[in-house]
């Protein structure tokens, strides 16, 4: 898992595909979203733009994912994003191949809340609970750039 800035893109050079992502991010601008996915590079380097209500963590749950990383970029609100070692959850539900996704349970690791201009990067064997709210719910605009992987067991 990385937690960072988008300012701090250039620390990440020996990761080409992130870097390409958090290049891209820094190019927007401030407060705004594309208006539909963006294909950085086909099957391999997408973003989604994504809207949602930030809500209580109970109402959240984690999802892990084989063959994509995923990195979450704030670009409104604030977001708290709760990871855990896939190994130390059990699953919720069976994987879904076609969506490649798995929703876990269990107890968190560590705890990030995100703002405007900051992205965390979720590996494969980190398992990532989404759009828990600070103190009140509140809505957050991101995006969410897939990083196309090698297959991982969850």
């Amino acid at each position: 898992m990385i937690f960072d800035s988008v300012k701090n893109k250039e620390h990440y050079r020996e990761y080409p595909l992130i870097y390409e992502a958090l290049t891209w991010l820094d190019t927007l601008p401030d407060g705004e979203l594309p208006a539909s996915a963006q294909v950085l590079i086909p099957d391999i380097l997408f973003c989604n733009p994504v809207t949602l209500t930030s809500k209580p963590e109970e109402e959240c749950r984690y999802e892990a994912h084989k063959h994509y990383a995923d990195l979450h970029y704030i670009v409104e609100g604030v977001e708290g994003i709760a990871t855990a070692d896939t190994a130390s959850l059990q699953a919720a539900t069976p994987y879904d191949a076609e969506k490649d996704i798995l929703f876990l349970q269990g107890e968190e690791d560590g705890r990030y809340y995100l703002k405007p201009g900051q992205f965390m990067v979720c590996w494969p064997s980190d398992a990532h609970k989404v759009a828990i709210m600070k103190e009140r719910p509140g809505q957050i605009r991101k995006l969410v750039c897939k990083i196309r992987m090698e297959e991982k067991e969850l």
